[in-house]
């Protein structure tokens, strides 16, 4: 076969393969956050995809690979977005018209591509959205006006796909947290297994960690949460240990705390009543007179962190059984109120390692090997959380 045949064959082949094998982009849906806005599509299959931006106007391209169909996709009403279908796949268009800035990443079980949008306005809790306008309808085209610029796609600017994820050490300084046998202090063993989760992500090269504390210092339970939104977090985990000094002083075991729906409702209820707290979470959305839509508003913006964050919470109680197995009594999964899951719109959980007031496992919690245990299971549950049937092929040794 002469090379023009063997160029002209492989063109084919690349456009031929996926045409056998769509599927279907199910739809998408979004929330509205202090200082982003999330949309989320969902695909029936994982698919390869890529996201950039183009000028003039500012744009942002997603191009999904092997799709064909597309279900009605639902976006804010000041994000207009058109579709284009190609041999290779699907293009969808989104325009804002304000800076911004721009990450994404996927998630997988379902297979999902998550893009955040950033404001750019240097100013966390401002407004964020207006949507007094009537969300209007798609445009349908059956031809992407854009489509010149495929042949240009490689050469575009990439968005930098970086997945944040900030780790909490719960108390420092001069909160010490509990108090545990043999004098034991919770700010020091939260601090030593926080810093060796933060060095299995660093070493795996695929996260942006950030520690809310590196060394022996206080910080407010409400600037723990302030740091994980201006760092455009993914997901946020606070490390602690348990204690029960008078109520039961040989309490044992490990567990997981997500945001519980009591709680949730309750902030809801924030939101629906209270004008002030309503303009921090929903901006000028606060303004509208309707109660149902802003009650539709503030399920949008507990949506991904009560259910996300449950989904993270089963991933790390595999990993801790399977990792630590019966080095520790594990109590399961609970929901809290705690303050520092109340972060709308960022993944949550707070992990107890064990009760610090029990001899046997004081012990444990000051050994390093088991501290490194305890680290590599969180490790090992975000790795999953973000790359799922991946999930092993890239994961940094144990040691």
């Amino acid at each position: 076969m002469s090379p023009k045949n063997l160029i002209t064959f492989s063109f084919i082949l690349i456009f031929f393969i996926p045409i056998t094998s769509f599927a279907k982009v199910k739809g998408s849906k979004y929330g509205i956050y202090e200082g982003k806005i999330r949309i989320v599509l969902n695909l029936s299959v994982k698919r390869d995809f890529k996201v950039f931006t183009l000028e003039n106007p500012r744009r942002i391209v997603i191009d999904i690979y092997g799709e064909k169909k597309v279900s009605k996709l639902s976006f804010p009403s000041y994000i207009k977005h058109r579709i284009g279908k190609h041999l290779w796949g699907i293009r969808i268009v989104l325009i804002y018209k304000k800076k911004f800035s721009l990450k994404y990443f996927s998630l997988e079980k379902p297979f999902r591509i998550v893009i955040d949008i950033y404001k750019e306005d240097n100013e966390l809790y401002r407004e964020i959205v207006k949507i007094l306008n009537k969300e209007d309808s798609p445009p349908r085209i059956s031809e992407d006006p854009i489509a010149q610029l495929i042949k240009k796609v490689r050469s575009q600017p990439m968005v930098y796909e970086d997945r944040v994820v900030v780790i909490d050490p719960g108390h420092g300084g001069k909160d010490p947290g509990a108090i545990g046998h043999g004098g034991i202090r919770e700010k020091d063993i939260n601090l030593a297994i926080a810093k060796k989760v933060a060095y299995y992500l660093k070493r795996d090269g695929r996260f942006k960690v950030i520690l809310t504390r590196k060394g022996d210092y206080f910080i407010p339970l409400h600037k723990r949460a302030e740091i994980a939104l201006r760092n455009k977090a993914d997901l946020f985990i606070s490390v602690h240990a348990d204690a029960a000094p008078h109520r039961n002083p040989r309490a044992r075991g490990t567990q997981i705390f997500a945001l519980s729906y009591r709680r949730a409702v309750e902030k809801k209820s924030q939101i629906l009543k209270n004008r002030k707290y309503a303009r921090l979470v929903l901006g000028e959305a606060a303004d509208i007179k309707s109660g149902v839509v802003k009650k539709v508003l503030a399920d949008l913006a507990l949506d991904v962190t009560l259910s996300e964050s449950v989904y993270f919470a089963k991933l790390l109680s595999g990993e801790m059984k399977r990792v630590i197995g019966k080095g520790v009594y594990f109590k399961g999964i609970n929901r809290a109120g705690f303050a520092v899951l109340k972060t709308p719109g960022i993944p949550s959980v707070l992990v107890e390692t064990g009760f610090i007031t029990n001899p046997s496992e004081s012990k444990k919690l000051r050994n390093p090997e088991f501290q490194r245990k305890v680290a590599w299971s969180i490790y090992r549950a975000i790795v999953r959380y973000f790359f799922g049937n991946d999930f092993g092929k890239k994961l940094v040794k144990y040691r």
